[in-house]
């Protein structure tokens, strides 16, 4: 059978239907990771407090906070089973990674409990080992992230991620506050960090404001202008004013605690907005892309019924979309037949074009994420550093040159990308 271009129009269409459908069920994903995020976040927090105050402080918080994340595990571990595993696409597979490093994650934090619970182990590992496993979690948003091709919902992933992303790095500047304010002091080096969170999370945020919808962005203006923000920011200043010689209430450590965690909580509630907005998105395309598979499907059956069938037009195809489409008739030839099939083409032609150039702008945000971790990791391999320090670093960089911190993060890359092929050349003539 000789297939026809209305052939491949309508296993396009199929194959957008595919797509989304599985899109849909990774959308279910991304919202079960972020209920696990939340829980391990707040489990990270209670359990610095625990250890700082050597079980004295918010033992029972803990206790039940444990069966929370356990829970949230559990729903997440059942998710997996809905994912397509012989899928044999590259996103998929980095996709399929981040989740074996999550599992392992994951299968380690009973240990550490244990740990936690005899006392066995300092804040900052518990900490850090904490968010190593979130940090595998986020990477599982932002792969469901890269993978899409709708512009639309690529927009909606984006603003997703970061601000999933900012809630984690106020996770971070929530936890180590806790440490220093259980201390009753904080080092010059706790300080720094928590500018360093403080600055990552206002670029988080400020990327999701500009990828969102309006209405979420204005219940995260009001959030950050509520009575409970301006508190926690008179307690955000006076750890950027604390000096060696100051001491401070332990006991603010569980004011602190308490009003940063509204502020997160206050996120959460935006979290669940944006996963709701998302799935409703996937389900909206999915009606839509099945309405013009069962209108297009409706069109070639009618032309079936023409005595002559028309030839290919794919041979008049115009050569930009915005010129009108010429076709040469042979003698007899139904017009009419050939202008539909014609016209299917075309709108499915403007259609991929617009995808190309609003998905080319909503993957910007996305694609310049990529390098930026891409940089952070190589400083951090490089100069045996942590991930806040090294964008630190970058984002002085780009202060001291006056030049963007994409500039900055390219130019790591290619110095980077030069060093290896240096190193290769040099193995090669030995």
């Amino acid at each position: 059978m000789t297939l026809t271009s209305e052939d491949f129009l309508l296993a396009a269409k199929r194959a957008e239907i595919s797509a989304l459908k599985q899109l849909l069920v990774s959308s279910g994903l991304v919202t079960w990771v972020t209920d696990l995020i939340h829980e391990l976040q707040r489990e990270r927090g209670l359990s610095n407090i625990y250890l700082v105050s050597h079980g004295q402080r918010f033992a029972r918080q803990r206790l039940d906070e444990l069966e929370a994340t356990k829970q949230a595990e559990c729903v997440f571990r059942e998710a997996l089973s809905l994912l397509e595993l012989d899928s044999d696409s590259p996103s998929s597979a980095r996709l399929f990674r981040s989740l074996s490093f999550v599992l392992h994650c994951l299968d380690e934090l009973p240990a550490l409990r244990l740990q936690i619970n005899a006392q066995k182990l300092t804040a900052d590992e518990n900490t850090r080992l904490f968010n190593r496993t979130i940090s595998g979690l986020l990477s599982v948003v932002f792969e469901a992230a890269g993978s899409v091709s709708d512009p639309d919902i690529t927009h909606a992933l984006v603003a997703m991620f970061n601000f999933v992303q900012g809630k984690e790095y106020s996770g971070q500047e929530r936890a180590l506050g806790v440490i220093g304010f259980a201390m009753g002091e904080f080092t010059k080096k706790q300080q720094i960090h928590i500018k360093t969170l403080q600055d990552a999370q206002q670029r988080c945020f400020d990327i999701f404001s500009s990828q969102a919808k309006a209405m979420p962005v204005d219940q995260w203006r009001q959030a950050e202008s509520s009575e409970a923000a301006i508190e926690f920011n008179k307690l955000r200043n006076m750890i950027a004013r604390f000096s060696h010689n100051d001491t401070l209430p332990t006991a603010i450590s569980e004011v602190w605690y308490e009003l940063s965690t509204h502020r997160i909580d206050d996120m959460r509630a935006i979290e669940k907005e944006l996963e709701a907005d998302l799935f409703h998105l996937c389900q909206q395309k999915i009606a839509k892309a099945e309405e013009d598979l069962r209108l297009h499907d409706n069109h070639v059956r009618e032309l079936t019924d023409i005595d002559e069938p028309p030839t290919s037009v794919l041979s008049s195809f115009p050569d930009s979309i915005n010129d009108p489409v010429k076709l040469t008739m042979m003698p007899g030839f139904n017009t009419n037949v050939a202008s539909s099939i014609s016209e299917l083409v075309q709108r499915q032609a403007e259609h991929l074009e617009a995808m190309r150039d609003e998905l080319r702008q909503a993957r910007q945000a996305l694609d310049e994420r990529k390098l930026i971790e891409k940089a952070k990791g190589l400083l951090m391999q490089n100069q045996n550093i942590n991930e806040e320090e090294a964008y630190r670093q970058i984002r002085q960089s780009a202060m001291d040159n006056k030049k963007r911190i994409i500039d900055i993060v390219r130019n790591i890359i290619s110095v980077s990308d030069m060093l290896q092929l240096n190193d290769g050349d040099s193995t090669s003539l030995e």
